[in-house]
């Protein structure tokens, strides 16, 4: 069995305001089906942008870096 399968967490919470109108638009418009789903997807998009970020950081670290080393 995957690591992935094994792990699980236990979220209870209400969504008010905002967040709440966005799942039910969601809802509505058949792109997501439940509240759970709306959630995950929120959670990996927002995990992926964070990502991205943290890759460009990176990127520009490691570019400076070499500008460094290329003109010191």
């Amino acid at each position: 069995m995957g690591k992935e399968s094994s792990e699980k967490l236990h979220v209870k919470c209400t969504l008010t305001g905002e967040p709440a109108r966005i799942v039910l638009e969601l809802k509505e418009r058949g792109i997501v089906a439940s509240v759970r789903e709306a959630v995950v997807h929120g959670i990996l998009a927002f995990y992926e942008k964070t990502a991205e970020r943290d890759l460009k950081k990176a990127q520009a670290r490691a570019s400076l870096r070499l500008q460094e080393e290329a003109y010191p």
